[in-house]
């Protein structure tokens, strides 16, 4: 009686019925979710070397945003073709977007893949709303 309690606490373990008493089995990760991995599948965890910024990055991170915010706020007040307002403000919305996407959301530190897919949807976006601005002739 036992002999069967201690091999079910064996077996509760994580203990092989092959392996000896006491030894587990070494862990193995799934190449898709390893960070960094050669196959390129890596999908979850974050580089090794990732470390996050100090909390005085996030703040001076955050006073840049505020100054574009601000650039944004003054250029619709001053005097300019439409055109060019649209212009210069879909620029300051576009380094608002890097920074909180690099920053915030740890893009920066994610895998090359995550990366990729994010900016290739930022772009199709970009692109649709070009068009949409060309259809209601806000850029003509």
């Amino acid at each position: 009686m036992a002999e069967e309690e201690a091999a079910a606490a064996g077996a509760s373990e994580g203990a092989v019925a092959t392996e000896a008493p006491g030894t587990e089995a070494p862990e193995t990760a799934t190449p898709e979710l390893e960070a960094g991995s050669p196959s390129g599948l890596a999908l979850v965890h974050h580089a090794p070397e990732h470390t996050h910024p100090s909390p005085a990055k996030y703040v001076g991170i955050a006073i840049l945003l505020a100054v574009i915010t601000a650039v944004e706020v003054a250029l619709y007040y001053i005097t300019m073709p439409e055109w060019l307002v649209v212009t210069f403000l879909m620029v300051l919305a576009f380094m608002k977007f890097v920074l909180v996407g690099a920053f915030f959301m740890h893009l920066k530190f994610d895998s090359p893949m995550l990366r990729r897919l994010f900016i290739t949807g930022i772009i199709l976006a970009g692109v649709v709303y070009f068009v949409a601005l060309l259809t209601l002739r806000v850029l003509i």
